[in-house]
């Protein structure tokens, strides 16, 4: 089979609560009782998954981007199955999003997303479709919104995997710059660098090779997370979209 990064897989768009970013616990959101927002990094559990997806992970970011990925909770890390993408308006603690897009889909589909900061439990619940979930902040013993990300956190050689289940390798230098090989042959190159908002994420920027890569000579955007794993491993999560949005990439992996 050829090389592509950029995922088809068999997903349905209603499988996705569409917030929520990391493992399960209690700390990365930024919404209170005080300042209705729901902004922050949440994690939690899918109802009515088409595909056998049970869990999410969801970064809200301040200027109403949601990027969540959806998957399994391994027992030593999270494994991802696809993603969706979009942004939204919220109204005190109410996010709308009618522009979300699915990223299973070739070209992605979209759909609209719906969501609820519950300030007194710190929840974030909602319904994507046919599809209901419910995540929680991620515990703040392995991740801090608020903080700004650290380049040393994601410098090194990373060992990913694509939605496809195509290997990875990526090569992240000090300054933030990449290059990456796929087990197929496509090559990739950009940056990853921390988020000017002084938030714990990093924007990334993806060029993509020549053929076999599914956007030969094209481009990408998006975010990237990092945090520790309980097996002293460090996991990385990198999703990206093309300019038109009807082509996404992500990368999932430790080291």
């Amino acid at each position: 089979m050829k090389s592509n990064p950029f995922h088809r897989a068999r997903w349905s768009i209603a499988v996705l609560g569409a917030l929520a970013l990391v493992a399960c616990g209690g700390g990365g959101g930024t919404g209170d009782a005080g300042t209705p927002s729901t902004e922050g990094v949440y994690a939690g559990v899918l109802n009515g998954s088409s595909s056998g997806s049970t869990a999410f992970q969801l970064l809200m970011l301040d200027n109403g981007e949601l990027w969540s990925m959806y998957g399994t909770q391994g027992a030593s890390a999270f494994v991802a199955a696809g993603f969706v993408q979009g942004s939204g308006t919220q109204v005190s603690h109410a996010f709308v999003s009618t522009n979300t897009r699915d990223f299973g889909t070739v070209p992605a589909q979209g759909v609209t997303t719906s969501a609820l900061h519950d300030p007194t439990a710190n929840t974030l619940s909602g319904t994507v479709g046919s599809t209901s979930f419910v995540g929680t902040p991620l515990p703040t013993s392995l991740y801090t919104y608020g903080t700004p990300a650290v380049p040393g956190t994601v410098t090194g050689s990373w060992t990913t995997t694509s939605l496809s289940g195509e290997r990875v390798t990526v090569d992240i230098t000090p300054g933030g710059t990449f290059t990456a090989t796929s087990s197929l042959g496509c090559s990739l190159s950009g940056t990853i660098v921390p988020r000017p908002s002084g938030k714990n994420v990093f924007n990334v920027a993806v060029t993509f090779g020549a053929s076999p890569c599914a956007l030969p000579s094209q481009a990408a955007s998006g975010i990237a997370i990092a945090y520790p794993l309980p097996t002293g491993r460090t996991q990385l999560l990198v999703a990206v979209v093309n300019p038109a949005r009807t082509a996404g990439l992500a990368l999932v992996g430790t080291k």
